[in-house]
C-alpha cells in the first residue's frame, strides 16, 4: 500500500531512554488506581481471595509478555502490538488488532476520566467547593491532549512523575498497615472466603484491567534508544512491578479494613477509610491528589500510545492519510491523538450528560476495555508461534508458552460472558463483537476499493 506523503515526517527516532519507556506502561497500568478504586468490586468478586486472583491474572500476563517479547527483541515500529499481528497473521488479523486496541484504549481513556471527576469531586467538597463533573473532564482531557500533542518525551516524564508520587504515597499507607500487624501472615487470606460463587474466575478476568497498559511500550518502537533490548525489558518489568504492588497493597487493605470491621467491598474509597481508621490524617489530600495523578497519567498514556496506533494504521492504509500525519514542530502525530482525545471525551462527557454517575463510567469503561485487550493478546500468543515457524526456530518451549498464554485468555474471556453478569455488563460483550465485525466489514470494504 502507498504510505501518505506526511510519512516524508517521522517519529523522532532513538529519543526515549529505558526509564521513559517504561514510565509510558507503568502509567497506562496506572497501579495506583487499584488499591485505590478497583479493589472493592474485586473483593466483592472474589472476597479473601482477591491477592490471589492478582496472582493468576499476574501470571497469565507474564506468559503473554514472553509472547509479545518475541517480536520486541526481534523488530520494532510504531504502534507494533498492531503491527505484529499483521506481518505475521496477516494484514486482516492485523487490521483488527489494531481497531481492537483502539477499542481497548480508548475505553480506559474514558474509564480514567470517569476517576477524575470524581476525585476531583471528593478533593474539592473537603474545602466547600464543587465542580460539575462535566467542567472536570473537559478541562483535564484538554491537558492531557496538550501534554500528548506537545512531545512523548514531555508526556513520559510528566506520567513518570505523577505515577510516583501517587505510588509512594500508598506505600507508605501500605507499609504502616502491615507494620501494626505485625509480621505473621493473615491466615483468612489463605482460604478463598466471600464473594460469590466462581467469583474468583471472574475476578481474574477483571484483573486484566489493573494490568492493561504493560505491553504500551510497544508502540514506541521508533522513538525508543536500543528498541530491541529497551522495549522487551520494560514490558517485562512493567508486568513483575504491577503484579508485586497489587498482591501487596490489596492484602493490606484486606488485612487494615477487616480490622477496622468493614469488609473492602462496602467501601467506595478504602484507602480514605484505612486513613481515618489508623489515624493518619495527614496521608488523606495527597492520596486523594495522588489518585488525580494516577488517573490522569492513565489518561495521558492512552492518548500517546493510541495516536501512535492511529498513525501506524493510517501508513498502512487503513485509516485516511490525514491520520498519519506528524506534526513538525514536536514530531508527534497531532490528528491522530487530537481524534484520540476527542472521542474519550465525546463518550465520558455524553455518558455524564445523561446523568450517568463517574464510578459507573469507571467500572462499565473499564470492563469494556477488558475485551479488547484479552482479544489482543490472544492473536498476539498465536501470532507468536507463526513468526518462529517463519523464522524457522520455533522451539518446544516457544510452543508451551503461547499454548498456556492462549488457555489462561480463553478462560478469562469465558468468564466475561458466564456466568451471565446482570445489565448492563451482559451487552458488553456482544457490543465489543459487534464492533469487531463492523470494523472487519469497513477494512474489507476499504482493501476491495484500494
Amino acid at each position: 500500500m502507498n504510505e501518505p506523503a506526511e510519512s516524508a515526517i517521522s517519529l523522532k527516532a532513538g529519543s526515549l531512554t529505558f526509564i521513559e519507556v517504561l514510565a509510558t506502561s507503568i502509567a497506562l497500568i496506572g497501579p495506583s488506581m487499584t488499591p485505590i478504586l478497583i479493589a472493592p468490586y474485586m473483593y466483592a468478586l472474589a472476597g479473601n481471595g482477591t491477592w490471589l486472583a492478582y496472582v493468576f491474572g499476574g501470571t497469565m500476563l507474564i506468559f503473554v509478555a514472553l509472547c509479545i517479547n518475541q517480536f520486541a527483541s526481534r523488530s520494532s515500529a510504531a504502534g507494533s502490538m498492531y503491527g505484529y499481528v499483521a506481518e505475521h497473521l496477516g494484514p486482516a488479523a492485523g487490521a483488527v488488532g489494531g481497531w481492537t486496541l483502539l477499542w481497548a484504549y480508548g475505553f480506559v481513556a474514558t474509564a480514567v476520566l470517569g476517576a477524575m471527576a470524581l476525585f476531583v469531586q471528593g478533593l474539592l467538597a473537603d474545602v466547600g467547593l464543587r465542580a460539575p463533573s462535566l467542567i472536570v473532564v473537559v478541562v483535564l482531557a484538554a491537558i492531557a491532549w496538550q501534554a500528548a500533542y506537545r512531545g512523548v518525551q514531555v508526556s513520559a516524564i510528566v506520567m513518570l512523575v505523577l505515577e510516583l508520587i501517587s505510588v509512594s504515597v500508598i506505600c507508605v499507607l501500605v507499609a504502616i498497615v502491615l507494620h501494626a500487624h505485625g509480621p505473621s501472615l493473615d491466615s483468612n487470606q489463605l482460604h478463598v472466603k466471600g464473594g460469590f460463587p466462581g467469583g474468583i474466575g471472574f475476578a481474574i478476568a477483571f484483573a486484566v484491567f489493573s494490568f492493561v497498559g504493560f505491553e504500551s511500550a510497544t508502540a514506541f518502537g521508533a522513538e525508543a534508544k536500543r528498541p530491541l533490548v529497551t522495549i522487551p525489558r520494560a514490558v517485562i518489568a512493567s508486568v513483575i512491578f504491577a503484579a508485586a504492588f497489587f498482591v501487596i497493597a490489596t492484602y493490606a487493605e484486606i488485612v487494615g479494613l477487616a480490622h477496622l470491621g468493614k469488609p473492602l467491598d462496602k467501601e467506595q474509597f478504602p484507602l480514605q477509610t484505612l486513613v481515618t481508621g489508623y489515624g493518619l490524617g495527614y496521608l488523606a489530600v495527597p492520596i486523594t491528589v495522588g489518585a488525580i495523578c494516577s488517573a490522569f497519567s492513565v489518561c495521558l498514556a492512552c492518548v500517546t500510545t493510541a495516536g501512535r496506533i492511529t498513525y501506524a494504521m493510517a501508513r498502512a492504509g487503513l485509516f485516511p492519510p490525514l491520520f498519519a500525519r506528524i506534526e513538525p514542530r514536536h514530531d508527534t502525530p497531532n490528528v491522530a491523538v487530537t481524534v484520540v482525545t476527542a472521542t474519550a471525551l465525546t463518550v465520558a462527557f455524553g455518558a455524564l450528560a445523561f446523568g450517568v454517575a463517574p464510578i459507573d463510567i469507571f467500572d462499565d469503561c473499564g470492563t469494556l476495555s477488558t475485551f479488547g485487550f484479552l482479544l489482543v493478546y490472544l492473536l498476539i500468543a498465536i501470532g507468536a508461534v507463526a513468526y518462529r515457524k517463519q523464522l524457522r526456530e520455533l522451539r518446544t518451549i516457544d510452543v508451551a508458552i503461547s499454548s498456556i498464554a492462549i488457555l489462561l485468555l480463553l478462560l478469562a474471556a469465558v468468564t466475561l460472558y458466564y456466568p451471565v453478569p446482570a445489565p448492563p455488563q451482559r451487552w458488553f460483550g456482544y457490543v465489543f463483537l459487534a464492533f469487531v465485525a463492523v470494523g472487519s466489514l469497513w477494512f474489507r470494504l476499504k482493501k476491495a476499493s484500494d
